[in-house]
Parts: structure tokens; sequence; C-alpha cells
């Protein structure tokens, strides 16, 4: 069975190295920068202390892929989620028997089920951490799994399922792709814009009660919209959004913030979140679209008012695009709780 990566970053390389180790065959679209590292030396895989070395095809190009690539039965989507309308074109020539997303935040199925058409997407949601400490070194910070979904409640994915768990994954099945998704968007935003904007780590975040109220406003009301949208949230492997769902209403709030606070800072294996790393980074996009601007696009189709957020990523999208500048913010959370009316 053939299968292409399409994305070169962290999660995509883990998946490429970890299903080549366990005996698929694996290629690599990335960028030219990678493909050059992946050709010219293996990739490394650090995994519970034990580092494991593979050979990776890898290409800039669909065309440029070897022969058993060309139509491969699986192409998997590891790119940003701003990145999605950018990569279908590469799809379309890559030409794949079906299409596994394991991208994150909300939209990217529907936006490659636009294109291919529900029966040929998968959703797929992946809870591990890992770092990139070189192009071709892959370190696996925090072990999670993989969830899979199909699009369609006739779709099929066992296949699918047993190639993750050759590959040492934990996976689990859904049969709403909406839950999963929404279930993993919800505990990606935790602590997740507010360190990006302030320019403050996850642990300081959480020392601070009136942050963590903005935090737990967010998860209330993303709630709030999946309930109405009948989405219910289920628990991903090491991301617990359907316990948190039912026990946080009544869970008091010094004891909630203890547990948050375990879980957003392990959750990350102790990364910083991933929006604050791509602001440092001086990207001019954000994921925070894919996540606290999709809940707020989805909170005004049902007429549900969302204030704090769609008001993060007001201000985070101000910031990303160079409108707002991101010193007014930085380390000031008294700024961001009075534009958020929180103050």
């Amino acid at each position: 069975m053939a299968i292409v990566i399409v994305g070169g970053g962290a999660i995509g390389l883990q998946v490429a190295g970890r299903l080549a180790l366990s005996g698929s065959e694996c290629a690599v679209l990335a960028r030219p920068q990678t493909v050059d590292a992946l050709l010219d030396r293996p990739l490394n895989i650090t995994l519970e202390g034990e580092t494991r070395r593979v050979s990776l095809d890898a290409a800039t190009s669909p065309e440029d892929l070897l022969g058993p690539y060309h139509m491969p039965e699986l192409a998997i989507v590891c790119v940003k989620g701003y990145d999605t309308p950018g990569v279908i074109p590469m799809l379309r020539a890559l030409k794949p028997g079906r299409i596994l997303t394991l991208q994150n935040g909300i939209g990217n199925e529907e936006l490659l089920a636009e294109a291919f058409g529900q029966q040929q997407i998968i959703a797929g949601s992946i809870t591990t951490s890992v770092e990139l400490p070189g192009p071709t070194e892959v370190v696996v910070t925090k072990a999670g799994g993989i969830s899979l979904a199909g699009m369609t409640p006739a779709m099929r994915v066992n296949q699918w399922a047993e190639i993750f768990t050759q590959a040492d994954f934990p996976v689990e099945l859904h049969t709403d792709y909406r839950s999963m998704k929404w279930s993993k968007a919800l505990l990606n935003m935790l602590g997740n814009a507010q360190a990006a904007i302030l320019d403050m780590p996850v642990p300081e975040i959480y020392a601070n009660s009136r942050l963590v109220h903005v935090d737990l406003t967010v998860a209330y009301e993303t709630l709030a919209v999946m309930g109405k949208l009948g989405i219910h949230p289920v628990n991903l492997p090491g991301y617990p959004a359907a316990t948190i769902a039912r026990f946080a209403p009544f869970t008091p709030g010094p004891i909630l913030r203890i547990l948050m606070r375990r879980m957003v800072g392990g959750g990350r294996g102790g990364k910083d979140p991933s929006l604050l790393r791509d602001l440092r980074a001086g990207r001019t996009r954000s994921e925070g679209e894919q996540l606290y601007g999709a809940v707020a696009a989805a909170a005004t189709t049902i007429g549900m008012p969302v204030p704090v957020t769609a008001g993060l990523w007001r201000i985070l999208g101000a910031i990303v695009r160079g409108e707002r500048s991101w010193q007014e913010f930085r380390r000031q959370p008294d700024r961001l709780l009075a534009e958020l009316g929180l103050r």
C-alpha cells in the first residue's frame, strides 16, 4: 500500500517515519529544504527514549515522486489549516484513492470534501506532541493516539486504522467526525490564543484566576455552539473533552484551575502553544482562524453570541496580520481583559 504524506512538518514527518518503520511504503511531499535533507540522510525518530532511523522517499511535487506513489491508496494531509486550499491542486495531481486529514482545527474536511467529495475524505485527529529539532530529527514529547472517522456514516475506516495500529499508534474510531474534530479543537484552544497574545507561558496564564476564567468562558461558549449544532463532545487519547464538559460546571473553581493547568500544560508535552510559536516565527497566517475563528463563524450562522471566543480571534488575527502591534498586549493581561470586556 502506497501512502503519501502531504506536509513535512513535525506531525507529517512523525507519521511518515512511523508508518515507514512499520513496513508501509511511504513518501513525503514537502518544501525543498525538507526534501533535500530527507534525501541526504535518514529521519531520526525518538520515542520513549529510543531513537530509530528510517529513510524516506521525498519530493516537492507529485510529478517528482517515484512510480509507486503515483495514484497512491492514501494521501495524509498534515499541513497547517490555512494551507488547505493551497494543497488541493497538489492532491488533484496526486489522485489518491482516499484523503485523510490529520490537521488541527475546524473546516478542513469540508474544504477537501467540496473539492473531492465526502466519500473520499477521512477525518482524523492526532494527539501526540512532537518537537522538530532539525529537518530530519523528530522527538515525540508526549505519546497520544490517532482518532478516525469517515465523513459519511457508510464509510469504513478499519483498514486505515490497522496501518496506524501496526505503527504503534493507539487508534480510536468514531462515528461522528464533527464530534471528534470539535472536541480536539475545544482543547486545542485552551491556553493557546492567550499565550500568543500575551507572549506568556501557559503556567503563568494558569496562575492568574482571571485568565483561567477567559479560557473557561471560551470552553463554555464553544460547548454551547456545539450543543446548538447537535455536536456532542467525545474523549480522544489524552484529550478528555467529554469528561471536562460533564464535570467542569460542578467542579469548584480552585480545583478546576489546578486540573486544567495540568491538562493544558501536559497535553503539549511541555512545548509552548502552537499559536505562540507561529507568532514568534513571524508567520502572517494563524491556525487561530480554524479554531477561534471557526467557532465564532459557526456561532454567527446560528445567531449565538460568543464574545470572548470571537474577541480573542479578533485581537490575535489583527496582530498576525500586522494591523495591531503585538507590543500592545505582551505580558499585559489587564489590557487583554479590558479589550474582552472582562476587567
